[in-house]
């Protein structure tokens, strides 16, 4: 008798579970947490998103989408695409109004990048590349007009990475036309490569190695600068010189340490350039642990100059953020350019759907931190 209560015990203890499993895979993850939103309640500037990319495809739950870029077609300068990555399995590329175009099963893109003018067969070709963790490598492509994007004969570089390659950027050298390819790993180590078009291969050779304190992710070169920024998720804001003839010492932007700030709660994720100058203009940041976005100077020390979030609109806000891409441009319906970032939790109304990208007119974020 013991042994068949103690069965049935059993038995309504799984369904028990089986049923709070099921409860939770139907019920859509909460869009901010309280400890995100408490933290993200401390910051008032807030804008609203434009326009959002199709979801990436994957699963509503699945932490998917991550980094997104942009491209403007020399050839045909009104054509803008965007390019996001999937870490579940591959690359999309995006009109500016967020419609899929082309996708591909490239493998776990995770970061990626474009550069133009890379030497190709005898011209000049434009090149995406991206940290995929399927191959522990860095992919390169060529995309073209249409926002294909056209695989290189052998367009790979191999990391030397124990751990899987995970944040990436191009730096290409304006003095010397050298291109570069960044890549950093969850333990802080950082390699540089120097890269270029041989017969019929990409040839590499890593050039410099060093190592942040902890997990990296987010990093963007200033080529007419000649700087790198890191992100070290859980501590601050690297700088660090570019070509690798500056050797393995960076400082820390003091402005963007987490502790020294409310307004920062880790992780540091995204980062990206918005030129006004050849030397002036803004670091932006994605603060992931509070849904938001630092924006510093691009000169000098990097002054902190103010946060923002980003709320319900005519598409749905954005929470959790990893990559984000901006830029500079004179168009039509953005005439100062625009930021696309990562959408941790893309609703539909109340119905929840996978990952994307959101696109903010730069005008409103000036506006929003620095009041004009």
């Amino acid at each position: 008798m013991l042994r068949q209560i103690k069965y049935v015990i059993r038995i309504g203890t799984a369904i028990s579970i089986l049923i709070l499993l099921f409860i939770y895979a139907c019920t859509p993850v909460g869009r901010v947490s309280e400890g995100s939103k408490k933290h993200q309640s401390l910051i008032k500037p807030s804008v609203t998103a434009k326009y959002e990319t199709d979801p990436v495809p994957a699963g509503i739950h699945e932490d998917s989408a991550d980094d997104p870029a942009i491209y403007v077609a020399a050839q045909h300068p009104d054509s803008i695409y965007i390019i996001g990555t999937n870490k579940k399995g591959g690359v999309g590329v995006y009109t500016l109004k967020g419609k899929e175009l082309h996708y591909y099963s490239f493998g776990k893109a995770n970061n990626v990048d474009v550069r133009y003018g890379f030497p190709y067969k005898g011209g000049l070709i434009d090149i995406v590349a991206f940290s995929n963790r399927s191959s522990h490598s860095t992919d390169i492509y060529q995309i073209d007009k249409s926002g294909a994007l056209r695989p290189l004969s052998v367009g790979q570089i191999v990391s030397d990475f124990s751990d899987e390659v995970y944040g990436f950027c191009l730096y290409k050298n304006p003095q010397t036309n050298n291109f570069y390819a960044f890549i950093n790993c969850k333990q802080g180590s950082v390699e540089q490569y120097h890269f270029w078009s041989e017969a019929d291969t990409i040839g590499f050779k890593k050039v410099r190695a060093f190592k942040l304190p902890s997990q990296t992710e987010g990093m963007v070169a200033d080529d007419a600068q000649d700087v790198l920024y890191i992100g070290e998720e859980k501590s601050a804001i690297w700088k660090y010189g570019a070509d690798p003839k500056h050797g393995t010492k960076g400082t820390v932007l003091k402005e963007s340490i987490i502790k020294k700030n409310p307004l920062f709660r880790a992780d540091i994720e995204g980062l990206a350039l918005y030129p006004t100058t050849d030397s002036t203009g803004y670091l932006l940041a994605s603060i992931q642990g509070n849904y938001s976005y630092a924006l510093f100077e691009r000169e000098g020390d990097n002054k902190y100059l103010g946060s923002f979030k980003v709320m319900d609109g005519i598409v749905d806000g954005v929470e959790e953020t990893d990559g984000l891409e901006v830029i500079n441009i004179n168009l039509p319906e953005f005439p100062v350019g625009f930021a696309i970032v990562h959408d941790g939790y893309n609703y539909d109304g109340e119905e929840l759907k996978a990952q994307n990208f959101k696109v903010i007119d730069w005008r409103n974020i000036k506006q929003a931190v620095l009041n004009r």
